[in-house]
């Protein structure tokens, strides 16, 4: 037992020194020949969901990736496709919706991988305000964030047979939580994970969710997953450093799911004003939602393509596999050592 407990202690020590020596040649390699300036656009301000990319930068895995990353925070969330598509800015994120509208508009840009998955939107709304289903939004203001979340609640009232003249939309952007405690609006467009806990911590009283994908009968909320996208024109010329890109940002994410307090106090350090009891709920809340593989998901990019025809805001005729890709993400946790049987156990007696 002591001989193999001493090979076990040999083999893991030498599988960290070694993955000490690649880190160290990787540093060396880029001091040798200096990070390159890259900038990246955030879908809004920094917040708790961003931790992975902030994580990374904290820890210094892009400049290990040769990328001296520069991250940019944008003041109105609707710009940022028309930013990135446009090249002002190469990198970036947005919502799987609004990068299929980019390329309806011609403005070409790639998901190539995924932040967020599924994060449940909906109708937000406090308890006190009896939104128990879309028929109570009559009479009422609705917020949007933009022109599609206006869209969709006005395709909800039309299913449901509701006049779009009986209740008011009115846009608010991000700042849903806000709007509806300040008497803007009676509800509004947000997330779960984020702007429900906003607005419940502001007004001290439960808050309730009409999920916009249960009421579609979608069978996903992936119209509001958060990707990484690149311009295409950009992406052509730098497949090497997105990838190294995806590959940095890939062990921000595991980190992130894996010490979720230590990427906390990771994120709070680049961003102090995030050192809240809301902020912290916030990023607990959000845990469940980070994407454990980054890939694009087929399932979910066909479905947006579906509901997006189905809202009739999609003029050209494009299909959704065109617009990301998964190569450039990193293919983690592969097993070291060969299985025994061939093909592995279970296939062997499915065959047997």
């Amino acid at each position: 037992d002591l001989k193999l407990q001493f090979l076990y202690f040999i083999d893991k020590t030498l599988a960290h020194t070694s993955k000490m020596m690649m880190t160290f040649q990787r540093r060396f390699m880029t001091m040798a020949r200096g990070a390159d300036k890259t900038t990246f656009l955030l879908n809004w301000y920094a917040n708790p969901y961003h931790t992975p990319i902030f994580v990374a930068k904290q820890k210094g895995w892009f400049e290990e990736e040769g990328i001296d990353l520069a991250v940019l925070e944008t003041t109105n969330p609707s710009d940022v496709t028309e930013i990135i598509g446009n090249g002002a800015v190469p990198l970036g994120l947005k919502a799987m919706i609004h990068i299929l509208a980019a390329r309806d508009k011609g403005l070409h840009m790639t998901s190539v991988g995924t932040l967020l998955d599924e994060p449940p939107t909906g109708l937000l709304y406090k308890k006190s305000t009896k939104l128990e289903s879309i028929e109570d939004i009559k009479g009422k203001r609705i917020g949007y964030i933009g022109h599609f979340g206006k869209v969709m609640v006005e395709d909800m009232a039309k299913q449901a047979g509701i006049p779009l003249d009986s209740f008011e939309t009115v846009r608010v952007g991000m700042n849903v939580s806000d709007a509806i405690m300040r008497g803007v609006v009676d509800a509004g467009v947000g997330f779960t994970n984020f702007q429900r806990l906003e607005l419940e911590e502001m007004t001290g009283e439960e808050a309730g969710l009409l999920r916009i994908d249960e009421l579609n009968g979608l069978g996903c909320c992936c119209f509001c997953s958060i990707q990484y996208v690149a311009n295409d024109k950009y992406l052509a010329g730098n497949e090497e450093k997105i990838a190294a890109f995806m590959r940095a940002v890939r062990r921000g994410t595991d980190f992130t799911i894996e010490f979720p307090e230590k990427a906390w106090e990771e994120m709070c350090i680049a961003n102090p004003r995030l050192r809240t009891a809301l902020y912290t709920k916030i990023f607990n809340r959000t845990l469940p939602y980070f994407s454990r593989t980054l890939l694009n998901v087929e399932r979910d990019w066909n479905k947006v393509g579906a509901f997006c025809k189905h809202l009739n805001i999609l003029e050209s005729s494009f299909e959704p596999s065109e617009i990301y890709r998964n190569d450039l993400v990193p293919m983690m946790g592969t097993p070291s050592v060969q299985p025994i049987t061939e093909g592995g156990v279970i296939n062997k007696a499915a065959t047997a």
